[in-house]
């Protein structure tokens, strides 16, 4: 079970990590250097995706557990 859960983690903070560079290298070009605007786009996105992925970490940790 450890490894397994440990194998979720790294890849839900892998795609965390892409998604944020990812939207923020985005908005930022398109926003033309406005931090302000660029960081006030993002942050639902981020926080929707980071509550996602704790989601989906304790989903599956439940998960195996039940298999037990």
């Amino acid at each position: 079970m450890d490894k397994k859960l440990k194998l979720m983690r790294f890849w839900l903070v892998g795609v965390f990590a892409i998604l944020f560079a990812g939207l923020f290298a985005f908005f930022y070009m398109w926003s033309v250097g406005r931090m302000s605007w660029t960081l006030g786009a993002v942050w639902p996105i981020w926080l929707l995706t980071a509550a996602l992925c704790v989601v989906a970490y304790y989903g599956y940790k439940w998960y195996l557990g039940r298999k037990k």
